[in-house]
């Protein structure tokens, strides 16, 4: 653990405040006359998923800290929790809705993810760059309806929607990529 000033701390660090593991989603600074710089630092709270927005002089100290990580393995959603489990120590834990966030989207079954963990207790998830997900609901594709390559709006196996090209029909496998949700290919 290192000390910084906010005017250093740049987005995706991750903080400690009041002993609770933040992470900095956005930064801004403002500066008035003869006044010292403020940072605006919009971050996540990594316990509770709640996002907070905080005003500190640019100079003020704050812990950076590194979370540990771990490999676990996606084993099933019960109600507003879902069920992991540790790949190197097998044990099993749940994290709730608020902590995974969009993730929940990309979630089946034996999925293996990185654990972010703080005081060896888990607290958030980091999915691969792109998971396989199977067309469970897709509408036929109208031809003619563009002079260019048309999308149409399909359901996948984790109750996500995305939009793809005409061609994509039920059963088929999707590539998606996690950061940006887009479609890649089709497998």
């Amino acid at each position: 653990m290192s000390t910084i000033a906010f005017k250093e701390i740049k987005k995706g660090t991750t903080i400690l405040i009041e002993n609770e593991p933040y992470e900095v989603i956005d930064r801004s600074f403002r500066a008035k006359q003869q006044r010292e710089a403020m940072a605006t630092v919009n971050m996540k709270n990594l316990l509770t998923g709640k996002v907070l927005t905080r005003n500190f002089q640019s100079s003020a100290q704050v812990e950076e800290i590194t979370l540990e990580e771990s490999k676990a393995q996606f084993l099933y959603e019960d109600g507003n929790e879902y069920h992991f489990m540790d790949q190197e120590t097998y044990d099993q834990f749940p994290l709730t809705e608020e902590q995974i966030g969009d993730a929940i989207n990309y979630l089946k079954e034996e999925i293996i993810v990185r654990i972010k963990k703080f005081n060896d207790k888990p607290i958030d998830i980091l999915l691969p760059a792109e998971v396989s997900l199977k067309v469970i609901d897709s509408p036929p594709g109208v031809k003619g309806d563009t002079a260019q390559g048309g999308s149409k709006t399909v359901t996948l196996e984790t109750g996500m929607k995305m939009n793809v090209p005409l061609f994509i029909k039920e059963g088929d496998n999707l590539i998606i990529k996690t950061k940006s949700g887009n479609f890649d290919r089709r497998e």
